[in-house]
């Protein structure tokens, strides 16, 4: 190769390398003034790695520091790691975004019905097209509670043990989450904030994350909290969230649960008890199903 290509090449892999570095520094420190540099915040694992691949570009010192700062990134991406807990010692649970216009409607609850789950907690289902689905389930899970209206912030949650209370909560009169208190003084709350597609929406997920943790950080039960949060680990947004509340993830960090751009949207968060989270194999929504148990 030409001495000269090869050196201009070099130095745009340095400069385009630079610029993304900053950039996802930016966006972890910005993040919560303007919401577009969020959206970079939740490729950061994606970026420490196109950044490693152009290290080579860079003098060795200065490769190292980039080795130093992208690996420590893509560590902290496969933390924390999930405990085992026995199944007959355990509440199973599915959460899962099973989508608002899923085609396969019939499909999908035949397989949420084989997992013989102890708890279903199912967003954006509800309203006139998941009457039939409805049913069909509550004949299988005797006790229910949720939101249904055609709009993908719907939500449901099924149960086979008679819980304490389960309530629909609404912030800012829209956006509902649902709490629902069972016995041996263990709360589970079902989440699913607006999507930061625009400035509004941005600002409505901040109000959910703030409130809802408020809630939770004053409930004095063992907490889980599961569903669609429209947010990743790596996101400044998600962080307060989860230490306002007081929680702790019980699934690593980079978890794809999300197509197409293969996102941790969908988290598993606890605090004073024990729990297991795997993601299991896509079905027919946009989203991956959860598994988890509860003890």
């Amino acid at each position: 190769m030409n001495t000269k290509i090869k050196t201009a090449i070099l130095k745009r892999l340095r400069f385009y390398s630079l610029c993304l570095l900053v950039l996802l520094v930016l966006a972890q420190v910005l993040a919560l003034f303007w919401y577009p540099l969020e959206w970079f915040s939740h490729f950061s694992l994606h970026g420490c790695v196109l950044i490693l691949f152009a290290s080579f570009a860079f003098k060795r010192r200065y490769r190292y520091i980039l080795w130093a700062i992208c690996l420590g990134v893509i560590s902290w991406a496969f933390f924390p790691l999930s405990g085992s807990l026995k199944n007959e010692q355990s509440i199973k649970i599915i959460s899962y975004n099973i989508y608002f216009e899923n085609k396969e409607k019939d499909k999908e609850i035949a397989f949420l019905l084989n997992q013989n789950a102890d708890i279903l907690a199912l967003t954006e289902m509800g309203g006139l097209a998941w009457q039939n689905q409805l049913s069909v389930l509550q004949q299988h899970y005797p006790y229910s509670c949720g939101h249904s209206l055609d709009s993908p912030f719907a939500m449901q949650l099924f149960s086979k043990e008679k819980p304490l209370s389960c309530e629909v909560h609404f912030i800012e009169d829209v956006y509902p989450y649902i709490q629902a208190v069972f016995p041996n003084q263990k709360t589970l709350f079902v989440l699913h904030p607006p999507p930061p597609v625009n400035g509004e929406l941005a600002n409505e997920r901040l109000i959910y994350f703030q409130k809802t943790a408020q809630k939770i950080a004053h409930d004095n039960n063992a907490v889980l909290v599961i569903g669609d949060l429209n947010n990743t680990p790596f996101s400044p947004i998600y962080r307060r969230f989860k230490n306002n509340s007081g929680l702790q993830d019980a699934m690593y960090n980079a978890l794809p649960t999300w197509k197409p751009f293969f996102l941790p949207l969908d988290r598993v968060l606890y605090r004073q008890c024990k729990v297991q989270a795997r993601a299991l194999s896509w079905q027919y929504s946009d989203h991956r199903v959860v598994e988890i148990l509860w003890q």
